[in-house]
């Protein structure tokens, strides 16, 4: 088994959003996140699928996921959302996020797309946090690529400032 690039964005001045192409088989996909943050205050990193450069933000994102932080630990599930959300940092110094992402059936149109993670992050505490988990995106269509965002609420987006977002097919 070993690991193909497809395609990464390094982010070094703020964008609204990163996306990352080139899914363009069933294959399982690995994406990389590398000290993503953002400069406008506590915020989630985000992902949704996506085709080319179209989100689906529908309430179709199901997630769940055991959270361990320095002082404390819990469970998360959260279901019916229009976004996977990710902890919350803030912009305190070493406040950011680290994930690993893997894709399962993206462009599979009949079947769910459905995802691991696993994160290690200062939250807006601050305190180092990890968290792993998987979900789902509970609509059977095909998805070529994936965006990555950040925001504050629901309908609140923030840009990105920083970070490195790489995507690998499984080969």
């Amino acid at each position: 088994m070993g690991l193909q690039q497809v395609s990464t964005v390094t982010v070094t001045s703020a964008v609204a959003s990163v996306f990352l192409t080139g899914i363009d088989d069933n294959s399982v996909y690995k994406c990389v996140v590398n000290n993503a943050s953002n400069a406008s205050g506590d915020y989630q990193l985000r992902m949704r699928v996506a085709n080319s450069s179209t989100q689906d933000s529908a309430a179709n994102y199901d997630y769940a996921g055991q959270q361990i932080r320095t002082t404390t630990f819990g469970d998360n599930a959260v279901p019916n959302a229009t976004f996977f959300g990710a902890t919350t940092t803030g912009t305190s110094a070493n406040e950011g996020q680290n994930y690993v992402f893997y894709f399962f059936n993206w462009y599979d149109d009949s079947t769910f797309s459905s995802w691991t993670f696993e994160e290690v992050s200062f939250d807006s505490n601050p305190r180092l946090t990890g968290d792993t988990g998987g979900g789902r995106f509970d609509q059977a269509e095909r998805h070529d690529s994936v965006r990555f965002f950040t925001g504050s609420s629901v309908s609140s987006e923030f840009d990105t400032t920083q970070g490195t977002f790489t995507l690998y097919k499984v080969v």
